[in-house]
């Protein structure tokens, strides 16, 4: 299969430190990074408080033979941010149809919840957030980049 499991990160507004240390203490290559001010920049509707502008809104690092992610909110906007609740599955392909049908696939199930559709948005041309019946949540991403 064409896809890849991603641990992705939610930092609460630590996501450029978490990326310093991750780099310095671990030899992470950033990949991507995108902060508040360049999402505003990219959608003019992405609204975020002041004081923000470096926020992390997306990031993808290298470390070792792996790759995490990692960004300032919680994937799941229904329960407060708290250490635990702070992570997520993010399975990402350039295979829209191969992302679509996972999702296809996860909604059949009755306690899946799903807490983002999945339709296009400023970073991906289909996207989607559930939660498992496990509380695991897990994102769902075409990715249109190549790493």
């Amino acid at each position: 299969m064409n896809f890849e499991v991603i641990p992705f990160l939610s930092m609460n507004g630590k996501g450029a430190a978490a990326i310093e240390f991750y780099e310095e203490y671990l030899g992470a290559t950033v990949l991507f990074k995108k902060n508040y001010k360049e999402m505003k920049e990219m959608n003019p509707n992405f609204i975020y408080g002041e004081g923000q502008d470096e926020y992390i809104t997306h990031s993808v690092l290298q470390i070792g033979a792996n790759k995490l992610m990692l960004a300032e909110k919680e994937m799941d906007n229904t329960q407060p941010w708290q250490l635990g609740n702070s992570s997520s599955l993010c399975i990402q392909s350039q295979d829209k149809i191969v992302i679509k049908d996972l999702y296809d696939s996860l909604i059949q199930h009755e306690k899946v919840a799903i807490l983002v559709p999945y339709e296009p948005n400023a970073f991906s041309p289909g996207y989607a957030i559930v939660r498992d019946p496990f509380g695991v949540i897990i994102q769902l991403c075409v990715t249109v980049h190549d790493f």
